[in-house]
């Protein structure tokens, strides 16, 4: 375990708060660009739970904190951020088992119809917590309201109000991506923006939201347009599922044109899986400064296909990685998603080198924060971002001595060796074990509800989804 030990205020001026934290002796990886090599030293969390210093070897003398690690041996990399997640399909694994996502979606929907918006609540909180637990400290998440789930309009924005609230309770950093009911008017989807982003208001100071997206569409164009209109008028980032269904391609890279006709292609857009590419999309792509999330374990779990990342690369697409909802992935692990990626990667090109350890940690961080243009804050270990890391031990389950810690972690670690998973400089969880919340709570809740709905939807089995994507 750590060593921990509290020191004195010293000289320092009591108008000035001690640091938060001194973590010293760790293997630090900081993801920052041009930092590749790993080195030992330490970082300092300033009172305001972000990072005041990073540095090699030991720290100043005279340095002082209120509570200091010694984190000798262990690994210290920035927190896991998911670009593309589900967190109220925590409540609903192992439907559609042997389905494609559109059919699979159909079982999702069977129950999640079935939900009242509290149900939701609680099932965000839930899911926010499995992320969390697994090392994952920032979360792009996909609200239920539109895509795979539309309620009644009138029930909408309490739907997205509980599920933010889940979220945020979980003390993960959110990025809520708004969905809304697709049958409603242009006006009307507009004017429940505006009703939500109006309830949302009080959690605007709240440091663990990260912002709002919205969670787009592939077609119709209209929709597209209003998706792309919506983005630049708010400043939102729009990430929207995009060929992942392994059937009727060529009817889906057709939608394509929507996207170029409602001028949506560019920074803040990026796309969910965007499997059955072609180069010209590729090239349009990179060429705005576009990007998109990988979900190596959903795509394996529902035979989306395998996204051609080192390609992607070359037409100079922004990647980031996502663990996708717990009903598809089906563990919210980066260190599983990560080696599906890789040795998938690998396999494809029969090139051990044609994707490395380091590539998929990087879009598992600052790759991902970067797609959800968030990396000022996440992703990374520097100056002036949250205090959101990980130390993992690879001793606590043996891994072996750490020839390359890059390849251990990527190659070898699980969130077994998770010794700590630090929020704002504060441990939320400790082998998988959370430390703030009484996860025995969450899961009687959760479970509850899930016998509910499960006995409301009885026989009541709807066939295969049509609609796209989530």
């Amino acid at each position: 375990m750590l060593a921990v030990a509290a020191l004195s205020a010293g000289p320092m001026a009591a108008s000035e708060p001690l640091p938060r934290l001194l973590v010293r002796g760790a293997t630090m990886i900081t993801m920052r660009a041009g930092d590749e090599d790993p080195f030992e030293g330490y970082l300092v969390v300033g009172s305001d739970g972000r990072i005041s210093a990073v540095g090699r070897g030991e720290p100043p003398a005279g340095l002082e904190a209120a509570e200091t690690l010694d984190a000798s041996g262990k690994i210290m990399i920035p927190g896991f951020v998911s670009a593309h997640s589900h967190l109220w399909q925590s409540a609903f694994r192992g439907l559609g088992p042997n389905e494609w996502v559109m059919g699979w979606g159909g079982s999702v929907r069977t129950q999640a119809d079935f939900s009242r918006p509290d149900d939701f609540y609680w099932f965000a909180l839930h899911g926010a917590l499995d992320h969390l637990r697994h090392g994952v400290t920032s979360i792009y998440n996909f609200s239920a309201g539109g895509i795979a789930f539309d309620p009644p309009a009138d029930q909408s924005l309490a739907y997205q109000v509980q599920q933010l609230a889940g979220a945020l309770g979980s003390g993960a950093r959110i990025l809520h991506a708004w969905s809304r009911p697709r049958r409603l008017s242009e006006p009307d989807q507009r004017r429940l923006l505006a009703d939500f982003l109006s309830s949302s208001a009080p959690s605007a100071g709240n440091p663990r939201l990260l912002g709002f997206s919205i969670s787009g569409v592939p077609s119709p164009a209209s929709a597209v347009a209003l998706d792309a209109a919506l983005s630049r008028e708010n400043g939102f980032v729009n990430e929207t599922h995009y060929l992942e269904y392994p059937l009727d391609v060529p009817a889906q890279q057709a939608y394509f044109a929507n996207f170029v006709a409602s001028h949506a292609l560019g920074p803040s857009l990026f796309f969910g899986h965007f499997i059955h590419t072609n180069d010209a999309m590729l090239e349009a792509v990179g060429r705005a400064g576009g990007g998109m999330s990988w979900q190596p374990l959903s795509n394996g779990r529902l035979a989306s296909g395998i996204a051609d990342i080192p390609r992607y690369i070359r037409f100079g697409l922004r990647i980031g990685m996502g663990l996708d909802g717990q009903a598809s992935s089906d563990l919210p692990d980066p260190f599983g998603n990560m080696r599906m990626g890789l040795y998938s990667i690998r396999a494809k090109y029969e090139n051990g080198s044609i994707l490395k350890p380091i590539d998929v940690l990087r879009f598992h961080t600052i790759g991902s924060a970067t797609v959800m243009r968030v990396d000022d804050r996440v992703g990374s270990l520097e100056k002036g971002k949250f205090a959101d890391f990980l130390l993992v031990d690879t001793t606590s389950v043996d891994r072996g001595p750490v020839y390359d810690p890059y390849a251990t972690l990527v190659f070898s670690c699980t969130s077994e060796n998770l010794e700590g998973v630090y929020v704002g400089g504060r441990r939320v969880s400790s082998y998988a074990r959370l430390t703030e919340h009484d996860f025995s709570v969450v899961q009687r809740e959760v479970y509850e509800r899930v016998a509910r709905i499960r006995a409301a939807s009885g026989a009541a089995r709807r066939p295969p989804s049509d609609v796209p994507g989530r």
